[in-house]
């Protein structure tokens, strides 16, 4: 498939446009700046997209909030609950918008969020981020119950775990790859999901490490 990817930093983009070039040499990769809170750029961003590959057949909404520093309810500050919800569903909204009506037209298409543990519940120090990923969530379901019975499929993947990735090494620099979840294979379900039989659709999917303790 044509690869189209956005984000924030020109230098980040062009770091996953050479490394998806790296394992596919001749693979057609578009990257667009742009801050998916910010409902111009987004707009921007997809015009952009849509130019030079045409409509999408897939949108993969893999933004998050991150949840550090943590903090109890009692010292969440009014700015940073907007700003993590903004993450969430706000900027889902502005993303999915630029793309259903192209699917519903085709009567196909495959919209997928990446969620969290957080998704389904919340925990101590993890309010403002639960309230950004239970949010993405409503918001999946609410838009699979529409559009599915037109074609378009709408997943929910909640990601158990801490993902095999240089934030996450940073972060945590002596966690067991045994907790930690392989990006390849995370791929590997997004891809499955992309390709299910319409009369045999999945909502949610959970992935976790083999070591991971749920």
């Amino acid at each position: 498939m044509k690869v189209g990817i956005i984000g924030r930093q020109q230098a980040a983009l062009d770091d996953c446009k050479n490394a998806i070039l790296r394992e596919v040499p001749g693979a057609t990769v578009e990257c667009a700046v742009a801050d998916a809170t910010k409902p111009e750029e987004v707009a921007a961003a997809f015009a952009n997209l849509r130019k030079a590959h045409g409509a999408p057949e897939a949108l993969v909404y893999n933004l998050s909030c991150r949840p550090f520093p943590l903090k109890t309810v009692a010292e969440i500050t009014p700015e940073r609950l907007e700003a993590d919800w903004r993450t969430g569903p706000y900027a889902a909204l502005l993303c999915v918008q630029q793309v259903l009506p192209a699917m519903r037209e085709r009567g196909s298409g495959t919209i997928i969020f990446s969620g969290a543990s957080a998704s389904l519940r919340g925990s101590k120090t993890f309010g403002s981020f639960g309230v950004s990923k239970c949010g993405l969530r409503a918001l999946a379901q609410s838009m699979a119950k529409e559009v599915g019975v037109e074609g378009v499929h709408v997943a929910h993947v909640i990601i158990d775990g801490m993902v095999d990735m240089p934030v996450i090494h940073k972060l945590a620099p002596n966690a067991p790859q045994g907790r930690m979840i392989d990006t390849a294979g995370i791929a590997e379900t997004y891809w499955n999901l992309h390709m299910q039989e319409k009369r045999c659709y999945s909502f949610e999917v959970d992935l976790r490490p083999y070591e991971a303790q749920w």
